[in-house]
């Protein structure tokens, strides 16, 4: 009976000894797991916030440049500038002062044409913005529809509109056509030098309409509240053609795909959360875009933003919204692709 308790007495202790060791064993690879996470947390949050050098892009006044609004302070990434004329950024991206430009849909296409190759169209930025607005003769109501065979009733008015020669002219004429009406016969389009110059002439000739992008469609709104918004155009080019109008491009020069396409990463994933960001908190989003030196009014921003359509769309569905436009502008107007569809080069996959 002795031997046989000194024998339970050695075996109590080498088992109080193995728990202990487990628990040791235990402990220290929760100990290590846990600063491998942070360790892994901290490469990535690195590696995110890392470009080889800082990314020259160029945007426009308007939702391509909102969409941008919340990455103009990160200076240590990024230099943006924000122009008042597609012609402006043209320039820069033919010269090579830019890596990246947010254009007009027709644009770049013009720039993959005319640099022959230079250029990618990387994302669309920015969906249909254009909008048919109506100043009411006394006595009448406005002309309000969701169908593009609506458009019909249109017949024999007079619309102001800005942008001639570009994707605003294209989508407005083509509408008209797919409604059944002639427009250099049926209506009477003429063309201003400006969005402020459309809503003058709309505002003072009661019973015209005006052809009028966002944001400055809110802006007008909150001054006259006589003025009907009675056709969104995006809406009823999805209807015709089953998929969105896409008004702004990304395009990156080619050489900084080939040489920085890390660089490109780190903006695409930003570009995504902004859009998104701007998106889901238009109240907080407006401030930021004022401060970026778009827009004045933090207020009208804000009631904007939803009708803004800024999006980022890349790949196959990028792909297949512009060639969609660009087969459509091919028929109608060669030149305002620059005088040629283009090929598979021009799509950055």
């Amino acid at each position: 009976m002795k031997h046989t308790s000194k024998g339970n007495t050695r075996r109590t202790r080498a088992k109080r000894v193995l728990a202990i060791a487990l628990t040791l064993i235990v402990a220290l690879g929760t100990l290590a797991g846990c600063m491998a996470q942070e360790g892994d947390e901290d490469d990535g949050s690195q590696q995110e916030a890392t470009v080889s050098q800082v990314i020259k892009i160029a945007a426009l006044n308007g939702p391509t440049g909102m969409g941008m609004a919340p990455l103009v302070g990160e200076t240590d990434k990024y230099e943006i500038t924000v122009y008042q004329a597609p012609d402006e950024v043209l320039a820069k991206v033919i010269k090579g002062e830019v890596d990246v430009a947010a254009v007009p849909s027709n644009v770049a296409s013009v720039l993959y044409n005319k640099t022959e190759g230079g250029v990618q169209a990387a994302a669309i930025q920015t969906g249909g913005t254009l909008y048919l607005m109506e100043n009411p003769a006394e006595g009448t109501e406005a002309v309000v529809g969701e169908t593009a065979a609506d458009l019909a009733q249109l017949k024999g008015r007079t619309i102001y509109g800005s942008g001639q020669g570009g994707i605003p002219e294209y989508v407005l004429r083509q509408m008209l056509t797919n409604a059944g009406l002639d427009p250099d016969k049926d209506v009477t389009i003429q063309w201003m030098s400006s969005h402020s110059d459309t809503a003058s002439s709309m505002m003072t000739n009661p019973g015209s309409i005006g052809l009028i992008p966002e944001p400055f469609r809110t802006t007008i709104s909150a001054k006259n509240e006589a003025l009907v918004t009675g056709f969104d155009l995006n809406a009823l080019w999805n209807e015709a053609y089953d998929d969105d109008l896409p008004m702004g491009v990304l395009v990156v020069q080619k050489s900084f795909m080939e040489e920085r396409a890390a660089d490109w990463e780190v903006l695409k994933a930003d570009m995504e959360e902004a859009a998104a960001y701007i998106n889901a908190n238009p109240a907080e989003a407006a401030p930021v875009i004022v401060e970026a030196g778009i827009g004045t009014d933090a207020a009208i921003v804000e009631t904007a933003i939803p009708s803004c359509n800024i999006v980022f769309i890349t790949g196959t569905e990028m792909k297949a919204a512009l060639e969609n436009l660009y087969n459509i502008l091919a028929e109608v107007q060669p030149k305002a692709i620059g005088g040629k569809l283009p090929d598979e080069g021009f799509y950055l996959q």
